[in-house]
């Protein structure tokens, strides 16, 4: 089940001129022949994951073509894992689900009563269809859709979010066992979309209706990559995950999130995601009147039944370690996004429809790997694999301006006007972000000329917040990193001269 690592040190090949010439003109990738060493190179930003292709006689193109072996060094980041290949192997059970969702193999609450759309034994191999989010409500697909069409049906069914598969038994799972749930592949069924605007998202408080925006991804199996004809000059590797992967969970985790409920509305006047009877599937337990529509939760918080975490290392070859809650357990998947920037700060990844591949097994508390922290993630290469070869960034501090509240701090009231009479909030990630992810934006407006409502989406897709540092208090920093390798053409000429103007 746990993979060894697939990571190969990456060395400078010297070899002679002849001798390259003749490997060069031989190599292809192993099973396309017409995939070869200019294949490799012919763009730029998917360049350095194709030098570890393997060739028809398992070279890889990194040994062969002179496009990888001119690279400096730091090109490929000293480490590089190999590309991921897929699963082709066989698959013992399926879950197809259509939309509209009508409950049968599909749910949009957390509850321990929703029944099993289909029970497994355990080791099966398992996929799982998942469809759009808001299961499909009518939008404009075009190449440049009206944003505010769009924006406004994602508004109007905003209840009906997230559209998860499932949930999937495991015979002989118990409460108190633990569920290994590899992830062996994801197949993009269409489009992806990735949105922004105000109310949503991270920077909430700061869009404003011209700054809405709604883009379309158009995959290519070719370059195993997204493209978009609003961004012509943006390619986006093909780094698939669940953003939504959980299990039901139990009385005692309705009545935790239920008092985090309660504690939101102390805070912030209400909770993020209250508990909401319209559009609940299924409806005889979470609608209006339904058996238990106090209760059902909606599926956009996480917890220890892990659920919405959207954290793109859980992405092909990653198995999730998670407790089983209810009796066989309750496995369900949804959100799935073919690309995603640490952070996803617009609210939106690129999200799409899929085929989601995977291994359930049950691991019971006299097995070794029982004895651990949940829940936890083991992987290898999908964490490099989503890392950037060229990037710049920016970076941010818990600063403010006095009497400025952040939304994500709108809770202070009286008790704590120190706040919001200070020029910092000691030790906050949060605003430190906040900060990082404004400089982004704003370099993307000034170089790439793009408006602040696509910068945001393209920081949402493809831009990285992570944390720089927590030992300098209170100045503690992020970083928001934008890999200017996804970008080609004047863009990416443009974004490279103010990035790097010496």
């Amino acid at each position: 089940m746990f993979a060894p690592s697939r990571l190969v040190t990456a060395v400078a090949f010297l070899v002679a001129a002849a001798a390259q010439d003749e490997t060069e003109t031989s190599w292809y990738k192993n099973g396309s022949p017409s995939k070869d060493c200019a294949w490799v190179g012919s763009i730029p930003a998917l360049t350095s994951k194709r030098c570890l292709v393997k060739g028809f006689d398992k070279t890889l193109a990194l040994d062969a073509c002179s496009v990888c072996t001119d690279m400096e060094d730091g090109d490929t980041g000293g480490v590089v894992a190999e590309p991921y290949e897929g699963y082709d192997g066989p698959v013992d059970y399926s879950i197809e689900v259509t939309t509209p969702c009508d409950g049968t193999y599909c749910f949009n609450r957390w509850h321990p009563k929703i029944p099993m759309a289909l029970t497994v034994p355990s080791g099966s191999v398992v996929e799982f269809t998942t469809v759009d989010i808001w299961d499909e409500p009518g939008w404009d697909k075009s190449d440049f859709p009206d944003a505010k069409y769009n924006m406004d049906l994602a508004f109007d069914r905003i209840n009906i979010v997230h559209i998860m598969t499932g949930p999937l038994g495991i015979e002989g799972a118990v409460p108190g066992d633990k569920l290994a749930v590899e992830i062996l592949d994801i197949t993009p069924m269409g489009q992806g979309f990735t949105m922004a605007g105000p109310g949503l998202g991270f920077i909430d408080d700061l869009l404003v209706d011209d700054d809405i925006t709604w883009t379309w991804w158009n995959y290519s199996a070719e370059g195993d990559s997204w493209h978009s004809a609003q961004f012509p000059d943006v390619i986006v590797p093909y780094t698939p995950f669940p953003g939504n992967i959980g299990v039901l969970p139990d009385d005692d985790q309705i009545a935790l999130k239920l008092t985090h409920h309660g504690n939101e509305t102390t805070i912030y006047g209400g909770p993020a995601w209250p508990v909401q009877t319209d559009l609940a599937i299924p409806a005889d337990l979470c609608g209006a009147g339904g058996t238990y529509e106090d209760e059902c939760l909606r599926t956009l918080a996480p917890g220890q039944f892990f659920g919405n975490t959207d954290t793109q290392r859980m992405a092909r070859g990653t198995t999730l370690l998670v407790d089983c809650m209810v009796e066989e357990c309750g496995l369900a998947i949804g959100d799935v996004h073919g690309g995603q920037g640490d952070g996803e700060v617009s609210i939106t990844a690129i999200e799409f429809p899929s085929k989601v591949t995977v291994r359930v097994t049950i691991i019971k508390p006299d097995n070794p790997a029982y004895d651990t922290d949940t829940p936890k993630l083991y992987g290898t290469t999908s964490i490099v694999l989503a890392s950037p070869t060229e990037w710049v960034s920016f970076m941010g501090y818990p600063f403010k301006d006095f009497k400025e509240v952040p939304s994500q701090y709108k809770g202070v009231d009286g008790s704590a006007l120190a706040y919001t009479n200070s020029a910092i909030i000691p030790e906050s990630i949060s605003l430190a972000g906040r900060n990082a992810l404004l400089k982004l934006c704003n370099f993307l407006q000034s170089a790439g000329n793009f408006t602040f409502g696509e910068s945001l989406v393209l920081a949402s897709a493809i831009g990285d917040l992570r944390i720089a540092q927590l030992v300098d208090k209170p100045a503690v920093g992020v970083e928001a990193i934008l890999p200017l390798n996804y970008f080609t053409g004047k863009t990416y000429d443009a974004l490279k001269a103010a990035a790097y103007p010496f």
